[in-house]
């Protein structure tokens, strides 16, 4: 289809927000080191549960319940307790994705104009339907332990003196944060939920990663520290199951969840694919895929590292204990953006890491993710990339120093 020659009345927040940079599908003839797409050879089967839970036409091609199957949500309910996080069924909202629970906390929660504390740098997708919200931004740096909450607060203590509004939420992805990797510290946990009471803003905890866990003890999750109604947690089966599936859920104090439901213009998430992941707790596949996935992507994980150290001199990257993604510093005078369209040439997709924050942003980072491709295309597409990198070294007058890691 050409484009059209009609001059469009654009509302005002799509002329200053960008589309999410997740391309909407996989294109097969590049090696793809950018998206965070379930690994294919990984994809649960559910052919059985989807055959049972059609045979219910009733429920599974009705509208869907505005909270979510009961059955659905009481898995929620038990696997949070797993955790050591305590809910009820009143605290659980079925969405589509947690980008859906993102999106109803902006709507329910922010003006035009309110600022949001975010990680520098922080998820890029959720920066996206941040700015679609029409928020600013207060960013906050890290270090190995997460958030610097000592930042924060001078920050926050700041804006109190001087009488600004205090933001009315924070953002996090604290569980092998996305991009960087980093799992954030109890202290930095604990002192977060603190700093929430004292200010008075809410916690989003998006925590899509906790169980692809590789090595090293879990953390426990920011919500079970709260006692007051503070954190939101946001979770999904698309990095534990399948991203086509389409469901996540809020776990949130019974009357933020109520005011969630009233702003969801799907009126009920799928019931048919509700049912399907309702049997997947319940016969126990969602435990046993975690299990084999986090095996599967911890081989992943080590290839694209010792790619990294073999083919992108002078280059710095964070090891991290789990999840999808590494997070890659070149040295200064290296454009990340520039690399991204030369190796996209090269026939290698790549994200460069200026996507990833919300304000001003430094050009030499790279997000890449070792979730889709098998280890063999990871090494090829890192093997390519460097290629073009050497030439962006070149061009640069920089030597080619040694590659380093350090762990998250």
């Amino acid at each position: 289809m050409t484009e059209s020659t009609r001059t469009y009345r654009w509302a005002e927040r799509a002329m200053t927000t960008v589309a999410s940079a997740m391309p909407g599908s996989v294109k097969s003839n590049a090696i793809q080191l950018g998206g965070g797409y379930g690994f294919p050879d990984e994809l649960p089967d559910i052919v059985a549960e989807a055959i049972a839970a059609a045979t219910d036409r009733a429920e599974g091609l009705q509208y869907g319940p505005l909270y979510g199957l009961d059955d659905l949500r009481d898995e929620i309910v038990r696997y949070l307790q797993q955790d050591g996080v305590a809910a009820t069924r009143d605290n659980i909202l079925v969405v589509n994705g947690a980008k859906h629970g993102l999106d109803l906390a902006c709507r329910v929660f922010l003006e035009k104009g309110d600022a949001v504390i975010v990680t520098a740098p922080t998820y890029l997708t959720a920066a996206s339907i941040l700015k679609a919200a029409e928020a600013t931004f207060m960013s906050i740096a890290q270090d190995e332990s997460g958030i610097d909450t000592e930042e924060l607060e001078q920050k926050l203590a700041a804006r109190k003196a001087s009488g600004d509004p205090i933001p009315k939420m924070l953002f996090d992805v604290p569980d092998f944060h996305n991009p960087t990797g980093i799992t954030t510290s109890v202290e930095r946990r604990k002192r977060l939920v603190e700093l929430a009471e004292q200010f008075g803003f809410i916690i989003i905890e998006d925590d899509p990663y906790r169980r692809i866990r590789f090595e090293g003890e879990p953390v426990p999750p920011i919500k079970s520290f709260d006692t007051t109604g503070c954190v939101i947690g946001l979770g999904t089966v698309s990095k534990i199951l399948a991203p086509g599936l389409r469901i996540g859920w809020v776990n949130a104090s019974p009357e933020i969840v109520r005011r969630m439901a009233a702003h969801k213009s799907d009126h009920g998430t799928c019931p048919l694919l509700q049912r399907i992941v309702t049997q997947l707790f319940q016969n126990g596949k969602v435990d046993h895929h975690i299990a084999s996935l986090s095996k599967v992507l911890r081989g992943h994980r080590d290839a694209m590292v010792k790619a990294i150290h073999r083919h992108l001199p002078g280059a710095t990257v964070r090891v991290p204990h789990g999840g999808y993604f590494l997070w890659v510093e070149l040295p200064e005078g290296v454009n990340a953006d520039e690399l991204v369209k030369r190796a996209a040439k090269a026939g290698v997709a790549i994200f460069s890491g200026t996507l990833s924050f919300a304000e001003a942003a430094p050009t030499n980072f790279l997000r890449l993710a070792y979730s889709y491709s098998p280890p063999e295309k990871i090494t090829r597409g890192v093997e390519l990339v460097g290629k073009v990198y050497g030439q962006l070294l070149a061009e640069a007058g920089l030597a080619a120093a040694p590659s380093t890691h350090r762990v998250a």
